[in-house]
């Protein structure tokens, strides 16, 4: 599948290969300490967290480089029939300097190369205000095995 690649300054954003599966899942393993979640927290999740070369291989997955460095990803997956946002991860010490926002919009255009009229993101709790900030509507909550976290779920319906 073409897809543009966007630069800013010494940005980009470009398709993310499959021997750097190891390197995003370290990532987002960092990314999870900005919201204070101590050492093995996620255990419960299982595989859920894993990403596996097959992963990056199979999916619309893209990474932002700053200065040639790794700072952000996000995946889009099939679900149910749905388009999910099935991640999307700043480093943690990248939060909070628009990375999140140019990932988000270039997984708006991603979602509209894959003709697809929405999308929907199953994000942490503490990440919902971002994804509510960028115009998703959240439809539900979703329990997980930790009582202590629950999936928020949004909508992002494409516009014209």
């Amino acid at each position: 599948m073409a897809h543009p690649v966007a630069t800013n300054h010494a940005r980009r954003i470009r398709r993310a290969e499959p021997d750097e599966a190891g390197g995003l899942e370290a990532l987002q393993e960092r990314s999870s300490t900005h919201w204070g979640y101590p050492p093995g927290y996620f255990d419960w999740a299982g595989d859920a967290l894993a990403i596996p070369d097959a992963y990056v291989r199979d999916n619309p997955v893209f990474v932002l480089e700053e200065d040639g460095r790794s700072v952000g990803f996000y995946a889009f997956t099939e679900q149910d029939g749905n388009l999910l946002l099935d991640k999307l991860f700043v480093d943690a010490d990248e939060i909070g300097k628009g990375h999140g926002r140019l990932l988000w919009l270039h997984a708006i255009q991603t979602a509209r190369t894959l003709g697809r009229s929405e999308f929907v993101v199953a994000s942490d709790p503490n990440a919902a205000p971002f994804y509510a900030a960028m115009g998703a509507v959240q439809y539900a909550t979703k329990p997980t095995p930790e009582p202590s976290w629950t999936l928020h779920m949004f909508r992002y319906t494409l516009t014209n």
